[in-house]
């Protein structure tokens, strides 16, 4: 693992290229969604969302922080909104607040085996995210040249618990795929080491177009 982001040398110039933050960009994701209740009681849904930087304004520390308005289609053409989020390039960090909770997504400038604590600026505990991959990535009909892939968590003991996450941003573009997998097993005796899915959500979000509107 890296070292911390204070103790990292910087460039002369760091810009949020792997998030670029202009009002306009777009997003365009296909979704796969599985919710499970219970053993043998899940919901599996598929539909699109697209996020739109709609709007932008100073904090009390003058920094820009970008609102994002998420939508949500099951055909592209019909869209409801979802949700409103914000992120804001601050200390060389993309910070993210959805659903009131901050979290720090990327730390530039970036670099393999980087680590820091994406969950330094909110109550939950420590979780080490960290560039996991560089450079060409591909996803399904694209090819992006020059791409980091963020870990999260890796984890599965095959008993009670697997917690699957990370995401991947192209250079110029931004998060072209997130990955969320957690799930709980039944830790009965009767069930204990069958990985049966007692609880838990698959997210799985695709780039399929991008641009600005």
């Amino acid at each position: 693992m890296g070292s911390c982001a204070e103790e990292r040398e910087d460039p002369e110039l760091i810009t949020s290229t792997y998030y670029p933050l202009a009002i306009g960009n777009f997003w365009d994701y296909n979704v796969d969604e599985t919710i499970y209740f219970g053993e043998d009681d899940f919901e599996k849904e598929s539909y699109y969302y697209r996020d739109e930087i709609a709007d932008f304004y100073l904090n009390e520390e003058k920094e820009l922080v970008y609102l994002f308005h998420r939508k949500k289609s099951s055909n592209r053409n019909d869209w409801t909104n979802e949700v409103v989020y914000t992120a804001k390039f601050s200390n060389k960090r993309i910070i993210k607040n959805y659903n009131n909770q901050q979290e720090i997504i990327l730390v530039y400038p970036v670099g393999l085996d980087f680590s820091w604590n994406g969950n330094a600026l909110n109550n939950n505990l420590e979780q080490s995210y960290f560039i996991e991959s560089t450079g060409s990535y591909i996803l399904n009909e694209f090819a992006f040249p020059d791409a980091v892939k963020v870990r999260i968590s890796e984890e599965d003991d095959l008993i009670t618990i697997r917690d699957n996450r990370y995401g991947v941003f192209a250079n110029n573009i931004g998060l072209v795929e997130s990955f969320y997998e957690v799930f709980q097993y039944c830790s009965r005796n009767d069930c204990l080491g069958e990985q049966i899915i007692q609880e838990g959500r698959f997210t799985h979000l695709r780039l399929i177009n991008h641009g600005k509107l």
